[in-house]
């Protein structure tokens, strides 16, 4: 199978694709199988053999690469055979392939590619990206800027933020959970900058009265991810705290110290972001 490296450089692009049968699109003995057969297989496979098998041939790709049920029970399976821990569900708006690649097999910055070692990679889930510190902040703008930029204040209210405070002191996470809810900006709000642009776009596009359904439904879509992103936070808080208890009776002090040092960091994250929003 081929490296993580490699696989990085072929980043998912999803399709809408259903997956009929693979019975004529080549004489390959693989794709001579009926796609029912050929799920069963890959859902024994890892989510990193997976990305591997769509590189093969375009129609492995596109078989893969689809957004239907069908195949997002392959990826769903293979991903809880191999992460068993991790069993929520992807929150609404990313699929399991582009789930898998955040959380799991993506090593680089999703804007400068730079590969990156587990220190550095940086999960930011309100942007659904994976970012190094100077891309982060390059590409962000804050509140107080874009209202200066004559982006109306409907538009930000209804898109997902970080409070980039919050973040600098937190960058050393493995994955970053700072949720703020529409309309509760924190002390420094930030949004990624072009998907501000890209929403001030639809938004201009609108007349008034479609204006205000837009934003409704703008601001329920994020409330509803910041609702998943909390759940995967839970989860793996107490996670945390499940390891960190059968953890007790090991003889390895250097894991469990690390661990408490960890689940200190997080409790202290979350109780400075809950006063930063009284």
């Amino acid at each position: 199978m081929q490296s993580k490296e490699n696989l990085e450089h072929n980043s998912p692009t999803f399709t809408n694709g259903s997956c009929e049968s693979l019975t004529n699109m080549n004489n390959c003995s693989l794709l001579t199988l009926t796609s029912e057969i050929l799920a069963e297989i890959c859902e024994n496979l890892s989510p990193k053999d997976l990305y591997t098998l769509t590189i093969v041939c375009k129609k492995l790709r596109h078989f893969l690469w689809a957004t239907s049920g069908f195949t997002q029970q392959i990826w769903r399976k293979s991903r809880i055979s191999i992460y068993s821990q991790d069993s929520i569900s992807p929150p609404k708006g990313i699929c399991e392939q582009q789930y898998i690649w955040l959380k799991e097999l993506g090593n680089s910055c999703h804007v400068c590619r730079v590969q990156l070692d587990q220190s550095e990679r940086h999960l930011v889930w309100e942007f659904k990206r994976l970012c190094c510190k100077p891309c982060l902040l390059e590409k962000t703008t804050s509140f107080e800027d874009l209202l200066q930029k004559n982006i109306p204040k409907d538009v930000l209210d209804c898109l997902p933020n970080i409070d980039i405070d919050d973040i600098k002191k937190s960058m050393d996470f493995s994955a970053i959970f700072v949720v703020t809810l529409p309309g509760s900006r924190g002390s420094n709000p930030h949004y990624w900058t072009s998907d501000v642009h890209e929403a001030y776009r639809e938004y201009n596009a609108l007349n008034d009265n479609e204006r205000e359904e837009w934003v409704e439904k703008k601001g329920a879509e994020v409330e509803e991810f910041n609702r998943a992103i909390n759940e995967m936070e839970d989860k793996r808080r107490n996670d945390l705290i499940t390891s960190l208890v059968s953890d007790s009776n090991d003889s390895d002090a250097l894991r469990l110290c690390r661990n408490l040092w960890e689940l200190n960091r997080l409790l202290t994250s979350q109780i400075e972001h809950l006063m930063s929003r009284c």
